[in-house]
């Protein structure tokens, strides 16, 4: 696995050809030149490791990321980080939308810093959305029990909303449009991003690390592959609450089997957008490949077609 800075010298697709102007809640100008990229990702400024909470360690076996598991395994205490990249045209005048990057890996492994997450990542902020990849608690063998399995579930995504709720307390310093925000999630990210879809705030067992006490983790917008809120180790729907405040969701699954998790379409991808629809919230499915497991979230490849209508619409970039 590369460092995530070393991603950075990616080739070139465009240069700085326009910025934001202000108003329209501090977007003006944000859907002109969203559609392709504008800036060499040279000038995107990036903040690494970012510290957003710390957590006790449960027994000892705990660690946040697949680079970090050898020191961290037997602490008392884990601290949770992010990268956040800020490109030129956010400002504190032109504060710009926000995308969150949640990696997966089972709930077992993974990193912030790898390579399709960073490269996903910084494509979004090459074309001026400020974005982050965050690190959360991983938790080894969480397939052996239902409760355990549960547990691993239920703590990521309490690590994911400290880091939404981090970013919206910090916004002035990431010059950050708190009032639009999305997730991307992927595989077992995707399941934490689906969950913070529907119970955001109010998820069992969750509360803010103690300086976020009182910040919203709601956001506008979950894109999601390789997920849905059915999972094969656990019962999850005694957690969850479907309601119309809900965030939308674009749901994007192997139709009609996907090749790691064996979830299918009919059994799993129709039953979540038929529990989210049904409590008044949105959820629109997207068919990928037979026996895959997730697509490309990069603003570059094949599937920004679909994603860039729906954050178009959530985050009320369409006419500004």
């Amino acid at each position: 696995m590369r460092n995530f800075v070393s991603v950075l010298a990616f080739s070139v697709l465009g240069l700085l050809s326009a910025c934001g102007g202000g108003g329209g809640g501090g977007t003006q100008g944000v859907g002109a030149f969203f559609q392709s990229a504008v800036y060499q990702a040279a000038q995107v400024k990036t903040y690494g490791n970012v510290e957003y909470s710390r957590r006790p360690n449960a027994n000892g076996e705990q660690y946040t990321s697949d680079s970090r598991k050898a020191q961290e395994i037997g602490t008392d205490e884990l601290t949770l980080t992010m990268n956040v990249w800020v490109p030129p045209n956010a400002t504190g005048t032109t504060p710009m939308p926000l995308v969150v990057f949640i990696h997966g890996g089972g709930y077992n492994g993974g990193d912030k810093d790898e390579d399709y997450i960073v490269g996903d990542a910084v494509s979004y902020a090459r074309s001026g959305f400020v974005t982050a990849s965050i690190n959360y608690r991983l938790t080894p063998d969480n397939t052996t029990s239902a409760e355990r399995r549960q547990t691993a579930i239920v703590q990521g995504a309490e690590d994911a909303m400290d880091a939404i709720r981090y970013l919206k307390k910090n916004a002035s310093t990431y010059h950050i449009d708190a009032s639009r925000v999305a997730i991307v999630g992927t595989s077992a990210g995707g399941g934490l991003a689906l969950a913070i879809a529907v119970e955001a705030d109010t998820l069992g067992g969750t509360a803010p690390y103690p300086p976020y006490a009182g910040i919203s983790s709601k956001v506008q917008a979950v894109v999601t592959t390789g997920a849905t809120l059915i999972d094969q180790y656990t019962d999850n729907t005694g957690l969850l609450t479907y309601e119309a405040g809900d965030a939308p969701v674009l749901l994007f699954h192997a139709n009609p089997t996907d090749s790691t998790t064996g979830a299918t379409w009919s059994g799993n991808v129709l039953p979540t957008c038929a529990a989210i629809n049904g409590g008044g919230g949105s959820c629109t499915p997207v068919a990928q490949a037979n026996m895959t497991h997730t697509a490309s979230m990069n603003l570059f490849d094949k599937w920004w077609g679909t994603i860039q209508p729906f954050l178009w619409t959530q985050l009320l970039l369409a006419n500004v």
